[in-house]
């Protein structure tokens, strides 16, 4: 009985805590209207949020300035990036692109931030925090454990992705064009990414399948000690694997990716009709971002339904009314 009323009172307090989240709206056009949860920076909102809330950045043609140091269990969305190269992804076609530092800090444990460019340095100091289809375009900096990275871009002079000593570490569906290093003593796992820069340190403790690294350079490069049944079904345009357990090494650039038939940066790293990584993965699979129960998302756009097409009519009806079309799909 006691068992009955304990498992009645946990299901009735997470209920009134979905009744309560709330959305917030950040626009750095708008003013703060407190009274509809907008507000023109992301500092504001998320000192005027709870835990469990959810902050909407929307995309400008401006970048997001001013402190971003978040403390709250937080839900933060923007639109995505590459809008104007991917036709048909969604109608918006403006990021929202933050040009400060971000901090998660003590606090901020259980966030989820998704579809925001970020230019800046970006510090992840609380634990089991998910950035998922973001752009990053300076440094990820990880202090803490249970930290996932999943179907970002990253890039940039100067950026890359460290870790300290961090403990299950999952990075997954990535394109990642930086250096990575994680200290010995981390473990993680590594699945379905491409790297393309020959600057890599992944000690032994890390499970890597799937990955394909796009690069022929090996003085930089520092992998978990081989044979290991945990690194198999890579793939190298050298030897960084070897052959054994499902690796295939000596791939030629030519025979895994679109590249130059698309002009859209993120498009480029799908796999190519007759490719030699189609099914090479565990369990058949595609090896790269594109593989996986998770794939790598176009454009980053964010999970749920996304607008990717609006037409309004000029003129009313005879009725007064003005026809509009939208089209929605899912992400």
């Amino acid at each position: 009985m006691k068992k009955s009323i304990l498992l009645s009172m946990f299901l009735c307090g997470l209920f009134s805590v979905s009744l309560t989240a709330g959305t917030f709206r950040v626009n750095n056009k708008l003013a703060n209207n407190p009274a509809a949860k907008i507000y023109s920076a992301f500092q504001a909102a998320h000192d005027a949020a709870y835990n469990g809330d959810t902050i909407m950045i929307d995309g400008s043609s401006l970048a997001y300035t001013g402190s971003f140091n978040c403390t709250k269990q937080l839900v933060i969305k923007g639109p995505g990036y590459f809008l104007d190269e991917n036709p048909g992804i969604s109608a918006n076609k403006l990021p929202a692109t933050i040009a400060s530092e971000i901090h998660f800090d003590n606090g901020s444990a259980g966030s989820l931030l998704m579809s925001i460019e970020s230019t800046y340095t970006f510090y992840l100091n609380d634990n089991n925090i998910t950035v998922r289809r973001c752009r990053l375009l300076y440094g990820l900096q990880i202090f803490a454990e249970n930290i996932t990275v999943t179907e970002c871009y990253m890039e940039g002079i100067g950026n890359s992705l460290y870790g300290s000593i961090v403990t299950n570490f999952v990075l997954t569906n990535n394109i990642i064009m930086v250096p990575v290093s994680f200290q010995e003593g981390s473990t993680g796992v590594l699945l379905n990414n491409v790297f393309t820069v020959d600057w890599i340190t992944i000690p032994t403790g890390f499970d890597m399948k799937n990955n394909i690294l796009f690069f022929t350079g090996k003085s930089n490069v520092s992998l978990p000690m081989l044979p290991d049944p945990d690194v198999s079904y890579n793939i190298s345009l050298t030897d960084h694997f070897g052959t054994q357990n499902h690796n295939k090494a000596n791939v030629a650039e030519s025979l895994l990716f679109i590249g130059s038939l698309t002009e859209s940066k993120d498009r480029k790293w799908q796999l190519k009709d007759g490719s030699l990584a189609i099914a090479a993965g565990e369990g058949g699979i595609n090896c790269g971002a594109y593989g996986g129960p998770q794939p790598y998302i176009l454009s980053g756009v964010p999970a749920g339904p996304v607008i990717y097409e609006l037409n309004v009519s000029s003129y009313s009806t005879t009725d007064n009314k003005l026809p509009v079309t939208i089209k929605v799909k899912s992400y």
